[in-house]
């Protein structure tokens, strides 16, 4: 769930003017039981705020679930970045919605309050819960390094997709010519989102692309035309025996965000969820001084709002699983694990 709450952080957009807030009203309903036609199920609607902004929300909005509007969503996750199941699942219950939880609240204070003249402040998401690549060759130009073109190419989609219009805004430029072949180059001048559509079109130079990209984009931020935010999710993998990433980051106009996860991690190296295990001595050392932001398991105010959403989307359907006791025996069962409640409330 880090890796959420770290992807929640990616969205710092304009503030809205509402500032109000749905409150949840409880109301005798009745509804057909597959087994009772006659029991009672209590209309129970889950606590919301019309407030969508990340950016905008405080602890008094915390327990509160708010809706991604599909723009957003298209733009920010159309090519993926939310997990596979709770796709499925926000796509039965016909809306995107997150709950407000207290780490995402804190990273976002953080970072407002953040000075962003000194190098980027590091925020490390962890808790208790990364995929292998599917294609790893040889640089084409770094000798005894390997790149990873299929993932690369991806991630420029996805940096096009979420990133488009405001490149068109800020209008930057490339500062170099970049040879790709004897016939293939970006010239000093033209919009970074040529590297980006280089990249993307012939995969074999995606992660040189990537490498310009994030050069120019870090020059750009350190000279003030942008801000930035690099979140990242397992960002313990830099860290594992076969990585090289051991760079010192001196960028300016910038915040850190990752999170911590121990599947992206070797199958070996996995026995504890605790940061300076997952990150080993390397990472550790390499990302200190950073801010830790535990994300714990649900509380009591979070497991009622999280039933009542469930209720609220007819997830949950049955009087028992609604009341008193059937709550008590989702708390049993999933111990106030977000990922195993949701399993345990899955459809059989």
């Amino acid at each position: 769930m880090a890796g959420i709450m770290a992807r929640r952080i990616l969205r710092i957009l304009p503030e809205l003017r509402s500032t109000s807030l749905l409150q949840a009203k409880n109301v005798q309903h009745h509804l057909p039981l597959c087994w009772n036609s006659h029991a009672v199920l209590e209309q129970i609607t889950a606590p919301r705020t019309s407030i969508s902004q990340p950016s905008l929300h405080t602890k008094d909005h915390l327990g509160l679930w708010y809706k991604i509007e599909p723009e957003v969503l298209k733009q920010l996750y159309s090519l993926g970045g939310i997990p596979r199941k709770y796709a499925v699942q926000c796509t039965t219950f016909n809306e995107t919605c997150l709950m407000v939880r207290e780490p995402a609240v804190t990273v976002i204070d953080l970072i407002k309050r953040s000075n962003l003249s000194l190098p980027p402040n590091k925020f490390m998401l962890s808790s208790k819960w990364r995929r292998d690549v599917k294609e790893v060759v040889p640089s084409t130009s770094v000798p005894g390094r390997f790149d990873h073109p299929l993932q690369a190419a991806l991630w420029l989609q996805h940096f096009r997709s979420q990133n488009s219009e405001l490149l068109k805004t800020l209008q930057l430029e490339t500062s170099m010519t970049y040879t790709w072949t004897r016939r293939e180059s970006t010239e000093a001048g033209s919009p970074l989102m040529a590297l980006v559509e280089q990249g993307v079109n012939r995969a074999r130079y995606a992660s040189d692309c990537i490498m310009a990209l994030t050069t120019e984009i870090k020059k750009y931020a350190t000279d003030g035309r942008c801000k930035v935010a690099v979140v990242v999710d397992g960002i313990n993998t830099f860290y594992c025996p076969n990585s090289f990433y051991r760079r010192e980051d001196r960028t300016k106009n910038g915040v850190v965000v990752g999170a911590i996860d121990g599947l992206a991690n070797d199958a070996g190296r996995r026995e504890s969820h605790l940061p300076r295990y997952l990150l080993r001595r390397k990472g550790w050392e390499k990302l200190d001084p950073f801010i830790p932001i535990p994300v714990s398991n649900y509380n009591e105010l979070e497991m009622e709002s999280v039933i009542n959403y469930y209720v609220d989307r007819h997830w949950l359907q049955t009087v028992n699983g609604a009341s008193a006791e059937g709550r008590k025996e989702l708390v049993a069962l999933s111990g106030y694990n977000p990922m195993t409640l949701m399993q345990v409330c899955n459809a059989i």
